[in-house]
């Protein structure tokens, strides 16, 4: 039987409904009803009542919800043992991500992750566009928009904010006087790159690019204001970010697909991109 099926259960008994486990276990609602589907196919009979607002669990499921419970208490003692074996880690990770996420956000985190596990290898794809689990283009993926597909396993890490940022010798001059930074013709259509240029509203664009690192130091130079992550423009000492509106904030899901959820190697390295968006990076 598949522990990780158990351990959803469990999280719906304790929150009492798919969505508050969803929540809680920090992946989407379709993965928490596929794995309780899943449990019942095993067991050959109902676990929950999917209610409009609950999803409580029948006497079948609230009996091995109870003993999954002590598993769980067994695991986690457990699990300071395994720690001891964690030099052992082999085998090679494909991770692919946004460039600016790999280089700002991820690569302090993963550095230490190759440091502990030296056996370890990762091949790091820095690409914005939706890589492809099904086709092997790689094991784990970060990815900015929700996915839709049930075929794939997702888990949401944290949010990515935006501001608009210049030089002081650009910010404070009259609105109607900027000229902007934009992306290329492949990012044209993005959440953040629309809203830029309906706030922009006419004005020019002096520079465009899709790597946020040329955009950054085109910013720098005084070319114009550039909508960039808060995580990346912070570290520049010479830009100033203005005191205006900003788009919503994009969510980042980690995502794989279940041939490899099990390996020991993908399992560390998704533990560790996790923790490193907990942390606040």
């Amino acid at each position: 039987m598949d522990w990780n099926n158990l351990h959803v259960l469990v999280a719906v008994a304790q929150e009492g409904s798919l969505a508050g486990a969803a929540r809680v276990l920090g992946v989407n609602h379709a993965t928490i009803s596929r794995r309780i589907a899943a449990l019942e196919a095993e067991v050959g009979a109902g676990l929950v009542r999917r209610l409009a607002r609950s999803t409580p669990l029948t006497e079948k499921g609230r009996q091995i919800a109870d003993l999954a419970m002590d598993m769980a208490a067994r695991a986690r003692q457990i699990e300071p043992l395994t720690k001891l074996q964690a030099s052992r880690i082999s085998g090679t990770v494909r991770l692919s991500a946004p460039p600016s996420m790999l280089s700002e956000t991820l690569m302090p985190g993963l550095a230490g992750v190759l440091r502990a596990h030296p056996d370890l290898r990762l091949e790091l794809v820095a690409d914005s566009r939706i890589t492809s689990l099904e086709q092997g283009e790689a094991d784990i993926a970060i990815r900015l928009s929700e996915p839709q597909s049930p075929q794939i396993i997702a888990r949401k890490l944290g949010e990515i904010t935006y501001g608009l940022f210049g030089v002081a010798g650009h910010i404070e001059q009259p609105e109607a006087a900027w000229r902007f930074i934009g992306a290329g013709p492949d990012l044209a259509h993005s959440p953040a790159q629309t809203w830029l240029a309906a706030f922009a509203a006419g004005r020019p664009f002096s520079l465009m690019s899709s790597d946020p690192h040329v955009q950054k130091s085109a910013a720098e130079a005084g070319l114009g204001i550039a909508l960039l992550p808060d995580r990346i423009a912070g570290l520049s000492p010479s830009l100033r970010r203005a005191q205006l509106s900003a788009p919503p904030a994009r969510v980042a899901w980690l995502v794989m697909h279940p041939d490899v959820q099990n390996s020991p190697a993908v399992r560390i390295v998704a533990e560790a991109i996790s923790s490193i968006f907990r942390s606040g990076g």
